[in-house]
């Protein structure tokens, strides 16, 4: 036989192997359990509602840290805004300017497409050597559906119209193949990221609820936690600084309003810097430095909450929410932001 046409033999048979385990692939993928696409479930649930969002009208993304999540609830905000802004809080847990910049930029905004963005910004956020916030930052990179490099682009794009590819890891696990094929049988899919959110977790617009119902008392093991995990060795982190210029500076670049709020925190967390009120008081000057260069409008709202709407050192409780989001929606007023004509309606 000659070698051209043994070498088409050979390539049609696998090729007719691989669309034979495509084909098995897709049958099997709704029954499969859900890939490790993101860092956490918590950014794969918001990819969901944002995702479902479509091309609904959205006025306004906040995004930020765990504290954003917990401070802002898009509909409260709605129902004391006079403008009615429609919003959502695309907010991650200890998301800092470094892995803003990408969510915002690659994930948010070309989903969304808002007409402002809020960017809350907190000491934590630049602190170099913040065991959380770097954790944060690794967890990002690393994940499939979010890594920069060329290796992670490529298993996106192949994931996303191969489930053979997408769902490898399951494919290769007898115990989960098992109980594919028994939820199969039974007709009743694998869970999915749903747009509800996560039960006292996530709500269905991207705002936290873990720490509505808490009240912060002066806990010695929250002091501990924001000390050791957040502002441990705190020094300003010039990478940090930076991403946060050139997270505004692109989502300004795509005609984007952006808008920097400085989160209110407890005399607690500025006590737990190494240095106190000094290193806060450094953090609020770059703050307003980033805002002065990229001309972004900064509303600092540090010391305006008071102790009583607070969970913990520095996160807001269900009346700490109420209050960001209707104080968030006066101050916007203030300083002129207003609602889009394409939304009004």
């Amino acid at each position: 036989m000659p070698v051209r046409r043994r070498f088409v033999l050979v390539a049609a048979a696998a090729l007719a192997v691989i669309l034979a385990a495509e084909g098995g692939a897709r049958v099997l993928a709704p029954y499969l359990s859900e890939p490790a696409r993101y860092g956490d479930d918590a950014t794969a649930v918001k990819v969901a509602q944002m995702d479902a969002r479509g091309a609904a009208c959205t006025d306004l993304v906040l995004a930020g840290n765990s504290m954003g999540r917990d401070a802002f609830a898009p509909q409260a905000f709605q129902e004391a805004d006079d403008q009615h802004r429609l919003a959502y809080n695309a907010s991650l847990d200890a998301a800092s300017p470094e892995v803003l910049e990408p969510w915002v930029t690659r994930e948010v905004i070309t989903r969304l497409h808002p007409d402002t963005v809020v960017i809350t910004l907190a000491s934590l956020d630049l602190n170099a050597s913040g065991p959380a916030t770097r954790a944060a930052v690794e967890a990002y990179d690393g994940a499939e559906r979010t890594r920069a490099d060329l290796i992670g682009r490529l298993g996106a794009a192949a994931g996303s119209v191969s489930d053979l590819v997408a769902y490898r890891t399951e494919l290769r696990d007898p115990a989960e193949l098992g109980a594919a094929l028994e939820r199969r049988a039974a007709g009743t899919p694998a869970p999915r990221p749903s747009v509800t959110g996560i039960p006292s977790v996530l709500g269905a617009d991207g705002e936290g609820l873990s720490r509505r119902s808490l009240h912060y008392a002066g806990e010695a093991g929250a002091r501990l936690f924001t000390r050791e995990q957040l502002l441990k060795g705190w020094s300003l982190d010039a990478g940090q600084v930076d991403a946060a210029r050139s997270l505004i500076d692109e989502v300004q670049d795509a005609g984007t309003d952006v808008v920097l709020v400085i989160l209110p925190v407890t005399d607690d967390y500025i006590a737990q810097h190494p240095n106190g009120d000094a290193d806060f008081a450094q953090f609020l000057r770059v703050a307003g430095s980033i805002a002065s260069d990229t001309g972004a409008d900064l509303i600092d709202l540090h010391d305006a909450a008071p102790p009583a709407l607070f969970a913990d050192t520095h996160h807001l409780n269900g009346d700490g929410t109420a209050w960001f989001s209707a104080v968030l929606a006066e101050r916007l007023d203030e300083i002129g932001v207003d609602r889009p004509a394409r939304c009004s309606d």
